[in-house]
């Protein structure tokens, strides 16, 4: 089971199509909705994903992390399920961090200090406490359905080939919420069980709140009992793409003991399928740190 920790900034910074930055915004209806089962949700949600190979993105975040503050611009270029590539330029747009996510490594590149590191995966379980995959990452910029918990994946495994909603029950539990449906990795009286037993060590809840009219993830929340560790990622000012909808803005808040990580990132240019490239080049003029 996946323990939960709070995110690196370097993590939490969609066929031939620009949004401009005075996009229209869709306004969703407030109509209350029809419970639905679990498995055609999940169907009704992957159907409406943008469909891309290549993504450029210009963002702008803010971010606030252990009593600091920053605002940030940058650009964010993905190749569907293969690359993941961040720049970040602070100020008086010089660039100052980038970064490189593969299936199995990651690279940060700081171009102030000519200091770069090349690590696995297992670099965010060892320093952060947290396990995330290239796969997580890749969902959580393109506002798709990721399984946090090991286990969900497994169960999930035969789902995700044949859309099979018997194999989805095994880990969504589909309910409403007024205009919003609702998937969760746990009933509501197992949970209230473990937590009157006081047994939530293996206890990570995962819910997703979507969006009646245009079926996309407007909220995720992973709750983290036994660490008391919470993280909510919302997406909101959904916009019209290439006969598709996508959230312009995601904002995600990670509470622990003791630490609080808030981000808003805001998506001012959109690229789809547009021949991007990915430059990552370490020079010898680069040391290499830890």
């Amino acid at each position: 089971m996946k323990k939960l920790s709070i995110i690196p900034l370097c993590c939490i910074l969609i066929t031939g199509i620009i949004i401009p930055s005075c996009r229209t915004v869709r306004t969703l209806k407030a109509e209350k909705v029809r419970p639905m089962g679990a498995g055609r949700l999940y169907s009704n949600v992957t159907s409406n994903y943008l469909p891309y190979n290549t993504l450029s993105i210009k963002f702008d975040v803010s971010v606030s992390f252990d009593d600091q503050s920053h605002s940030l611009s940058g650009t964010l270029r993905i190749r569907k399920d293969s690359l993941i590539w961040i720049s970040i330029t602070p100020a008086l747009g010089i660039e100052a961090v980038r970064m490189q996510f593969t299936s199995d490594s990651i690279m940060f590149m700081n171009r102030l200090k000519n200091e770069y590191f090349i690590n696995s995966y297992d670099y965010f379980e060892n320093k952060f406490q947290t396990e995330i995959s290239f796969k997580d990452l890749q969902c959580i910029f393109t506002d798709e359905v990721f399984l946090y918990s090991e286990s969900d994946e497994e169960n999930n495994e035969k789902f995700n080939n044949d859309n099979s909603e018997r194999d989805f029950r095994k880990t969504f539990i589909a309910s409403t919420d007024s205009n919003m449906y609702v998937l969760k990795t746990h009933r509501k009286h197992k949970i209230k069980k473990y937590l009157k037993k006081n047994k939530t060590s293996d206890l990570i809840v995962e819910t997703l709140k979507i969006a009646s009219e245009i079926f996309k993830v407007s909220e995720v929340s992973i709750n983290d009992f036994s660490e008391k560790r919470t993280l909510v990622i919302n997406y909101s000012d959904f916009i019209d793409v290439n006969l598709k909808v996508v959230p312009s803005t995601i904002h995600i808040v990670m509470d622990a003991p003791e630490k609080h990580f808030d981000a808003e990132i805001k998506y001012n240019k959109i690229t789809v399928d547009s021949d991007v490239s990915f430059p990552f080049k370490i020079t010898d003029k680069y040391k290499r740190i830890n």
